[in-house]
């Protein structure tokens, strides 16, 4: 901001805000009214602006990394515990293949269904 300020400020003339004081400068109006130094130039400030961009992006970098890292991780731990959740319910349960129903019975040759051991049998 402080570079923005210089570089918008810098040169510049104001009217005084009352009659009869003499113009404004820029350089007054960045030091009194703002507080900024002008002890060093805005190519200062706009070269910390980049290193925080660089910075950024570099943490940005960071964070995609670890989350490309971390996230079968993560996804293996989701599902171990939505599985567990899913056995705690009954009607996920397995239950035991005990039917009573004659729909669902295994078939057989309809010579063993009479009792006789082949369908050759006088």
């Amino acid at each position: 901001m402080q570079g923005s300020y210089k570089n918008d400020l810098l040169g510049l003339e104001f009217d005084p805000l009352i009659a009869g004081n003499p113009k404004l400068t820029g350089e007054y109006v960045i030091t009194h009214m703002l507080g900024i130094e002008l002890s060093h130039s805005k190519w200062w400030d706009l070269a910390a602006l980049f290193l925080l961009l660089l910075c950024y992006r570099l943490l940005f970098f960071v964070v995609l990394k670890f989350k490309e890292r971390a996230s079968p991780l993560y996804r293996k731990l989701t599902a171990k515990r939505t599985i567990q959740q899913l056995e705690k319910r009954p009607s996920f349960r397995k239950m035991p293949s005990v039917t009573t129903s004659r729909r669902h019975q295994p078939l057989h040759s309809l010579s063993s269904q009479e009792g006789l051991d082949s369908p050759l049998h006088v």
